[in-house]
């Protein structure tokens, strides 16, 4: 049983540093957006806006890749903790199969897209109201 109780404990680390790495998007997507529009805003440059939505699509990106590596975490921790003792070969191999579909489909989640849509709204909002400069 230890054995089997280590190995979910190393998933368990693993689906949280997953989390971690998905507040830190989220938090460096928002930091970004928000500076490079002030810059943008102070000096009207419609181009610094159009970097601004890149990087949030780039961090939307990161965002569902975590998110979707945290998932196939989660589906081997159902999987580890439905084995016997016996079977237990602390694997961390998660499920790849149609790995950029499945990636695809978690990055356009709702709450993910609210997010980040919100994010690209207002800055493709902030284009269409700065002067070209």
């Amino acid at each position: 049983m230890e054995a089997k109780l280590k190995h979910l404990d190393y998933i368990q680390a693993a689906i949280a540093r997953m989390a971690t790495n998905s507040f830190l998007f989220k938090g460096w997507s928002i930091t970004i957006a928000v500076g490079l529009s002030a810059f943008a805003a102070a000096d009207t440059r419609r181009a610094l806006l159009a970097i601004a939505i890149l990087s949030t699509v780039m961090f939307w990106g990161l965002d569902g890749y975590y998110l979707w590596l945290e998932r196939g975490f989660v589906a081997l921790h159902i999987r580890v903790s439905a084995m016997a003792e016996e079977e237990i070969d602390f694997s961390m191999a998660i499920d790849k199969q149609n790995a950029f579909r499945r990636w695809l489909k978690t990055s356009v989640r709702y709450h993910l897209m609210f997010f980040y849509g919100t994010i690209i709204l207002v800055e493709l909002i902030g284009i269409t109201i700065i002067k070209k400069g």
